[in-house]
């Protein structure tokens, strides 16, 4: 189904600095060019956005485009409603005031461009509240990274507390049944695993705990993609209960994956993809030391889509929009936790769970979905503990369903080998 857009605001007028201190300007005094007379991109109408920002060609590095609203960087107190690009010194090289609103009311930060060009060794980090619309009134070529997935990591080494730390542009917005459910409390020792997001896929169920059977939580609902927006997060185990011990508390919880990120990229002429581009899922946590918590369930994957009268993937692009894989659950052991699920691949192959834990009661989470299987793997059966009755550990995490991939075009090519995944629905 394709996307529906009602077009709100472009407020008129972006500017950016390079590295080298040159200010690059784009009046929105000045008319949109011609050529939007005769283009007809799904749901905005290009001349309306005034003109575009001069082509930008980035090298190897490492920049970031922040889609959360801010301030402009200058003399004018505006909005910059259509994000930043950084660079990896934090210095703002574009930023842009457009933004669209759709048929939800949800708002897509807009980065009008004249010609985008990506070489290879360069990635973009596409983060921040909300999708990012790319418009190039020339061409895009990606030869390196834009990636718009959510990313797991360590926040707390010593107490084996992770969580996400990068946001993929739009995650985790008005997901409602998309969102895995969180597993249950812990009675005496081990607490049910958390469903993994869904969107497009259902995610996985997470599962009960080994030894005192606490449920796991539901995985997230699919959907339909009436507009673009992000993937959903996964869900928490259940707290960690009485039989936690320091550095874990009563209250401990592992927490679920983010979804992956929204990105659509429109072109008048042409887009050529010989690199990655993704909206990947966050893996879901695994258990915190010492409290016998479930794993946390894997993010969905996000949004995805191209619009060009060309568009082209080269043999070996890779365009992704999976799941993440469930953590893995601790045991009631001491010095036990459990291990992360694995962030969404720029695959065809699962992310998989988090492993089983140092002792046999931590369960594994489930792996992600990948490929053609849109559904996260549920939190696998509980085996039980070795070592008596007073022995249990927390169920394992679900993984991430699938997010969208779309294009519109009618020159669509995609080599055999390239890795797309899951399958891109033509519009």
């Amino acid at each position: 189904m394709r996307p529906v857009w009602i077009l709100a605001l472009a407020a008129l007028g972006c500017r950016g600095i390079l590295g080298i201190e040159q200010p690059i300007t784009s009046d929105g005094s000045l008319d949109a060019p011609t050529s939007c007379t005769d283009w007809h991109p799904q749901g905005f109408d290009p001349c309306t956005l005034g003109a575009p920002m001069p082509m930008l060609h980035l090298g190897a590095g490492q920049y970031t485009y922040d889609t959360t609203t801010t301030r402009c960087d200058g003399p004018r107190d505006v909005e910059c409603a259509g994000g930043m690009l950084l660079d990896s010194g934090r210095h703002v090289l574009r930023q842009s005031q457009l933004s669209v609103t759709q048929s939800d009311g949800s708002a897509v930060a807009v980065w009008s461009v004249d010609t985008l060009a990506i070489d290879a060794g360069a990635t973009i980090s596409v983060v921040g509240k909300k999708p990012l619309l790319v418009v190039a009134w020339s061409s895009i070529a990606i030869d390196g990274v834009l990636d718009a997935g959510s990313h797991i990591g360590v926040t707390n080494p010593p107490a084996h507390i992770a969580q996400t730390v990068q946001f993929g542009a739009g995650a985790n917005e008005a997901c409602g049944a998309n969102v895995g459910g969180n597993g249950a409390n812990a009675g005496s020792s081990g607490s049910g695993g958390g469903g993994g997001g869904g969107l497009q896929g259902a995610g996985g169920a997470g599962a009960a705990s080994a030894g005192t059977s606490v449920a796991g939580g539901m995985g997230g609902a699919s959907m339909p993609a009436l507009v673009i927006r992000g993937g959903c997060p996964g869900g928490a185990s259940g707290t960690a209960g009485p039989g936690a011990t320091t550095p874990a508390l009563s209250s401990s919880q592992t927490l679920g994956g983010a979804g992956g990120g929204a990105l659509r990229l429109v072109a008048h002429d042409a887009i050529t993809v010989t690199g990655s581009v993704g909206a990947n899922g966050a893996g879901g946590a695994g258990a915190p030391l010492n409290s016998a918590c479930g794993g946390g369930g894997g993010g969905s994957g996000g949004y995805v889509a191209f619009e060009a009268p060309t568009v082209m993937l080269g043999a070996n692009a890779k365009v992704t929009a999976n799941g993440g894989g469930g953590g893995g659950g601790g045991g009631n052991t001491l010095g036990d936790a459990g291990n992360d699920g694995a962030d969404g691949k720029f695959d065809v192959q699962p992310a998989p769970g988090g492993g089983t834990s140092n002792d046999s009661c931590g369960q594994p989470g489930g792996a992600s979905s990948a490929g053609t299987e849109l559904a996260g793997s549920n939190g696998p059966v509980p085996t039980g503990c070795t070592g008596g009755a007073s022995r249990s550990g927390g169920g394992g995490g679900g993984g991430g369903g699938a997010g969208f991939l779309f294009v519109a075009s009618p020159g669509y090519t995609a080599a055999a080998t390239a890795k797309i995944s899951p399958p891109m629905r033509v519009q």
